[in-house]
């Protein structure tokens, strides 16, 4: 069927004054129409209906009218023009649940005359009933699930979960479908404990009121180790060594070094063992170390924890000299008994200023030195070294001169 532009016109003409009718509603007042004082109220979650008898004998009744405030208004608003005698409910929508509205009734007579008002009716919207129960996980490794009951209620079409934070509580998923009934929350920390609360929301999207609030605690990281020790007696090696977790999900150990006590910790490396040797091309060199442990989820243990010291074996001490002289032409040089760790001691000698040092090597039972090849009037500079076991060499003795008279 096809419409002229001048039907298209007259209709929508007749739906904008039909719409527009009642804004242009300016009754006057006919005391001799009997108002609504007897009226059924049924309220709902997000709506209230009402309900009251017809007046068949009264014919001078040709519809209502209906008035609603709130406590926080001053003054009733009309709401809804009834044209019609033989109507005998109203369902007013859209409110908020577990709210009081207050509503007068009024008769409407013939040429837009009206009833003075009924007595005040106060109706109160009801709400959706908690959720009688709601779970969540613990020890889940950074993630807690959510579990909760689904609702009786089938108006009920999905679920918010809210969940506590820095002291508010903040919406973090919608949960479509009535009967879906858990959640996800992901990308926590470890051993930190959450508050969650549920609360049903009807197909008008009027929210119910919160489950109970529960809380749960994720996994926490591995317990700090004990008996970490590092060795200070290896050469160019610290060995790290400590007791193992005794939690039986731990799976391996993270080493941190740093040369300074309080400085930035990197990873060095990783054990399925409960030692760890650290390389170092450096003869007594210091670091500090931190070790801790992780688990099957690959949770570690925390670095909030006293480092431990290890230095690389140090050098042998330096040749102390107790005596150098010249005696019958013959340079002769003493020093104080070295340590056992001492395997070798080395004499050397340099004539002049300039050129390469000469190198004797001498028995380390041996505490001096006796050089029979001095040429008379030339000067001689001598100086002794320890080198240990492990071929580390000691420092040079103070060096000195001498000269065959």
């Amino acid at each position: 069927m096809r419409f002229s532009l001048k039907s298209i016109y007259w209709i929508v003409l007749g739906i904008i004054f039909s719409g527009c009718a009642d804004l242009f509603f300016n009754p006057t007042t006919n005391l001799s129409l009997v108002p609504l004082n007897e009226v059924r109220i049924m309220p709902d979650v997000s709506s209230i209906a009402f309900e009251w008898k017809l007046n068949e004998k009264d014919k001078s009744i040709k519809g209502f009218v209906i008035y609603r405030k709130t406590k926080d208004e001053k003054e009733f608003q009309r709401i809804a023009i009834i044209r019609n005698s033989f109507a005998t409910h109203f369902v007013d929508k859209g409110l908020q649940s577990e709210t009081i509205y207050y509503y007068q009734f009024a008769t409407l007579g013939a040429n837009d005359t009206i009833s003075a008002r009924s007595k005040t009716f106060a109706a109160k919207t009801s709400f959706i009933q908690p959720l009688e129960m709601a779970y969540a996980s613990k020890d889940t490794p950074r993630m807690i699930k959510i579990l909760w009951n689904p609702h009786p209620n089938p108006s009920v079409d999905s679920y918010i979960v809210e969940k506590k934070i820095n002291g508010k509580w903040e919406e973090i998923a919608k949960v479509p479908n009535r009967l879906n009934i858990e959640h996800f929350d992901t990308g926590l920390g470890d051993g930190v404990t959450y508050e969650y609360r549920v609360a049903s929301v009807d197909f008008n999207g009027i929210k119910g009121r919160y489950s109970p609030v529960v809380s749960a605690t994720t996994k926490r990281p591995p317990e700090p180790l004990s008996n970490i020790t590092a060795s200070k007696d290896v050469p160019k090696l610290i060995i790290i060594k400590w007791d193992a977790s005794k939690q039986a999900d731990v799976t391996h150990y993270l080493i941190y070094a740093s040369q300074k006590e309080k400085g930035d910790y990197e990873q060095v490396g990783e054990s399925k063992n409960t030692y760890f040797e650290f390389k170092t091309q450096d003869d007594g060199s210091r670091w500090f170390f931190k070790v801790v442990a992780v688990d099957e989820y690959g949770i570690a243990g925390s670095l909030a924890q006293v480092p431990v010291m290890g230095v690389s074996l140090t050098p042998p001490p330096a040749p102390v000299i107790k005596g150098a002289s010249v005696v019958d032409g013959q340079a002769l040089i003493g020093w104080e008994p070295p340590s056992t760790r001492v395997s070798e001691i080395y004499v050397y000698r340099k004539e002049g200023s300039f050129g390469n040092p000469l190198k004797f090597k001498v028995k380390a039972n041996e505490n001096k030195f006796v050089d029979k090849e001095m040429e008379q009037g030339k000067k001689y500079t001598y100086w002794v070294e320890f080198v240990d076991v492990n071929q580390i060499p000691s420092q040079p003795s103070e060096a000195f001169t001498l000269i065959k008279p």
